[in-house]
């Protein structure tokens, strides 16, 4: 009997917490940790702030491979206009975990090395920002 209660709370905690990192992920939840204001995008596109009419053609951020990772990925871009472009990656609590690219950009196509050599097992996101565009992708790294 006690076995089993335990399992019990065991399994409607683990389903909690999943419940809670799919909405934070899908829906946007807002935590009282750090800004999550970078998740947002709004239907109009770009990245919530604004009427900036962008061209999703224009710019296109790649699924980092290999993926899972461990303990180094690569991380691909394109993009066909000039800009100032920003690669951040973050932990699922939407803090900047580091700032990969910081630095206006020519058009073409770009491929950066993410190191993560320090940081624990788990889910991280990375994010593109250039002239009003925003893309997201979730990156898993297993050691």
């Amino acid at each position: 009997m006690y076995k089993r209660s335990i399992f019990l709370h065991f399994m409607i905690r683990t389903t909690i917490n999943i419940v809670i990192v799919v909405m934070f992920l899908f829906i946007g939840i807002n935590t009282s940790s750090g800004n999550n204001k970078h998740f947002y995008i709004s239907d109009k596109g770009g990245n919530g702030g604004g009427s900036t009419s962008v061209n999703n053609d224009d710019y296109r951020l790649y699924q980092n491979y290999p993926n899972p990772f461990n303990p180094v990925t690569r991380i691909s871009y394109q993009i066909n206009k000039e800009g100032f472009v920003s690669l951040h990656v973050y932990n699922l609590v939407g803090q900047i975990i580091k700032v990969l690219i910081s630095e206006d950009q020519q058009p073409g196509r770009y491929e950066v090395e993410f190191d993560a050599t320090d940081l624990p097992t788990g889910v991280y996101l990375y994010k593109l920002q250039i002239n009003g565009f925003t893309s997201v992708k979730r990156m898993t790294l297993l050691k």
